[in-house]
């Protein structure tokens, strides 16, 4: 392992915590850059990957308030050199589980939030460090 590579994990360990995988690590980053992002663009954070008390497999990446409309986003970061995008990476099988773990937060809240969507943020990490990620935001995904 080159030494910038070990650096690399030993600052992402510190940041993110021990035994976290490259592709942990790469979604937890992921996560923080596109909260930044959503923050920035004036949405409400209100919770960081919620997890169903029932079934503890359906989780959510993040939940916002987008004025009055709850808004949940799933955070899809890869490389800049990945063939499929984060948002065409998302298959039948994860639209399902998103949609249970949606409906099992709505079940709890649903007093609080009458209004809601689904919305897809896309991180694309450069492979050089000097480039910046792009960050894509798809607003509004038919899912319900």
């Amino acid at each position: 392992m080159s030494y910038l590579i070990h650096c690399r994990t030993v600052l992402a360990e510190l940041f993110f915590g021990k035994g976290l995988s490259t592709n942990d690590l790469r979604g937890k980053f992921g996560e923080k850059l596109a909260k930044r992002f959503l923050r920035k663009k004036g949405y409400s954070f209100l919770e960081k990957n919620w997890r169903c008390q029932k079934n503890r497999c359906l989780e959510i990446d993040l939940i916002f308030k987008d004025g009055e409309i709850l808004v949940f986003v799933e955070v899809r970061a890869r490389s800049s050199k990945s063939l499929v995008s984060g948002y065409d990476s998302i298959n039948r099988k994860k639209l399902n589980s998103l949609k249970r773990a949606f409906n099992s937060y709505l079940r709890v809240n649903s007093e609080q939030f009458p209004n809601y969507r689904f919305d897809i943020v896309e991180i694309d990490l450069p492979s050089k460090k000097n480039l910046k990620p792009s960050i894509y935001h798809h607003e509004n995904i038919a899912i319900f």
